[in-house]
């Protein structure tokens, strides 16, 4: 079993397991995948689901252009840094990072 310290190793492939294998040890299946471990569940013979971690979080150059640019402009005077703290404050954290 994976230990939680081992979490910014690389992710492998840990295996193929049935659904009735992964159900009697689904904790120790989650403590494997929060440590990069990839498992293929199958049922009757057939593959039915990928436990894995879920993507990360990104966006591409473009995306992060078109947001910068939508932003009011900030003059770099005495009050840059409430000006700063105020764009951070009104940032949408609502939802979660895996729907970006």
């Amino acid at each position: 079993m994976a230990k939680k310290s081992d979490r910014g190793r690389p992710k492998r492939r840990a295996g193929r397991l049935s659904a009735t294998q992964a159900s009697r040890s689904f904790a120790r299946l989650l403590d494997e995948v929060e440590a990069g471990s990839q498992f293929l569940i199958h049922r009757r013979g057939k593959d039915v689901c990928l436990m894995s971690a879920p993507p990360l979080p990104g966006r591409t150059a473009s995306q992060a252009l078109e947001i910068l640019r939508s932003r009011i402009p900030v003059r770099l005077d005495g009050r840059f840094g409430a000006d700063l703290l105020a764009i951070i404050a009104a940032e949408s954290t609502d939802r979660p990072p895996w729907d970006s």
